[in-house]
């Protein structure tokens, strides 16, 4: 498939992409990131753009996006028989506790 330039778009804008991606699925700070999320938070953020994108291109654009991830050390690849689920490695979306103060764990 020939290089699109929505690559670029998610390279360039993978913050906003990543905050896309929060706000529709449980995305933390060493949580797992599933290929399947990733192809559909694509097709409904380019959607978003006014951009309809096919499955297949959504795959595509997916694997190249999680490519560009390892490489920023962002998404650290998770070592299973198909290499399509990554842990996130992204502080600013750790998830607040919920301990109250005073609490001390037991």
């Amino acid at each position: 498939m020939k290089e699109m330039k929505e690559v670029k778009i998610l390279q360039d804008n993978w913050e906003e992409f990543l905050n896309f991606m929060k706000q529709r699925y449980p995305l933390y700070h060493l949580s797992n990131v599933f290929v399947r999320d990733i192809e559909y938070a694509i097709i409904d953020y380019f959607l978003n753009k006014g951009r309809k994108i096919s499955f297949s291109e959504a795959e595509y654009l997916a694997q190249k996006f999680s490519e560009f991830m390892v490489e920023k050390g962002i998404f650290k690849t998770v070592k299973n028989e198909y290499n399509r689920v990554w842990t996130l490695n992204y502080p600013a979306f750790k998830k607040q506790s919920v301990q109250k103060e005073g609490e001390t764990k037991t």
